[in-house]
């Protein structure tokens, strides 16, 4: 989760980071990073283990940046709605559009000289490799990890995805399932109290979370009930075994209730919060509501019911 929550950071700061993050504690180096571009919709990077040998390719979640267009493609991607894409080589499984979209993204994502695919072609056959991401990064790990098995060359692959979406239907998952390269290698990581993780293929049990509250109310009641009859068609099914991190309600002192709703929501699903259920260390930067990215330390906002209006790093 760390490596994950990583991904955030700055480009230019991130190998910084792994080498003062008293988890990575300089054990983890960059092999490969994306380009520092402005507002990148995807990014990912690349590490290696100095004591165990072993890689991590760590998958960045939706750009937390409200006010960026990145953000909206990065939302895009998170939409189960629309045409499936199917996946090579195996019939009938597919996966969303957005996901197939994030899919390519990060394949094409080049630090100047390299890309990403290229990259990874040269890592060594066998070669031990975590595949990890937070939010979005968590939708999209699996994902990576299945291309990475179906490459034939012998990688020992473990993905680990935290708060991530369901990324495909019962088709796509059954090549996670048993007898396949990836059977027992995808362990899902999500708080009970979050309620990404709960999309695409239970989208109902995210109903009267938070007790005694916030509460959505009708208005969020509604919208699942909409949301959920429309998925049916698509059968989106999860992947691996899950381990349920159990969830804190925060209490969140804003009058309006369904504007408290949305803070717990983004509460529950930071990064540092699913840092703090697995008794970790905080991340070496703030991510302050999803939207400000600020030294560590730094204050969270105030609760005005106000949402963040900049992005700074």
């Amino acid at each position: 989760m760390t490596l994950a929550g990583i991904a955030y950071g700055q480009p230019a700061k991130i190998p910084g980071y792994l080498a003062a993050d008293p988890l990575t504690n300089g054990d983890w180096a960059i092999t490969w990073i994306a380009e520092d571009v402005p507002d990148p919709v995807n990014f990912l990077y690349i590490a290696q283990s100095k004591s165990t040998g072993a890689y991590a390719i760590a998958i960045r979640g939706t750009y937390p940046n409200p006010f960026s267009p990145a953000y909206w493609q990065g939302a895009n991607q998170d939409n189960p709605i629309g045409p499936m894409q199917d996946w090579p080589g195996a019939a009938g499984a597919k996966v969303s559009g957005g996901t197939w979209a994030g899919f390519q993204n990060l394949l094409a994502l080049s630090n100047g000289t390299e890309t990403f695919t290229q990259a990874v072609a040269a890592l060594p056959d066998k070669a031990k490799v975590y595949v990890t991401g937070h939010s979005l990064g968590g939708t999209l790990s699996p994902v990576i990890a299945l291309w990475l098995a179906e490459m034939g060359r012998g990688f020992d692959i473990l993905a680990a995805p935290f708060a991530g979406m369901t990324p495909g239907n019962a088709a796509f998952a059954a090549l996670f399932g048993p007898g396949t390269a990836l059977a027992g290698r995808v362990t899902r990581y999500n708080n009970t109290l979050d309620t990404v993780p709960f999309g695409w293929d239970r989208v109902l049990a995210g109903r009267n979370f938070y007790q005694p509250a916030p509460q959505g109310g009708l208005l969020v009641e509604g919208a699942l009930a909409v949301m959920a009859l429309k998925l049916v068609p698509y059968g989106y099914t999860s992947i691996g075994a899950e381990v349920q991190l159990p969830g804190v309600v925060l209490p969140i002192p804003i009058d309006c209730s369904i504007i408290a709703y949305v803070f717990e929501n983004l509460h529950q699903h930071m990064p540092d919060t699913y840092l703090s259920l697995l008794g970790a260390p905080k991340l070496p930067f703030s991510i302050i509501l999803g939207s400000i990215i600020g030294p560590a330390g730094a204050e969270a906002m105030p609760m005005t019911g106000k949402m963040p209006v900049y992005f700074a790093t």
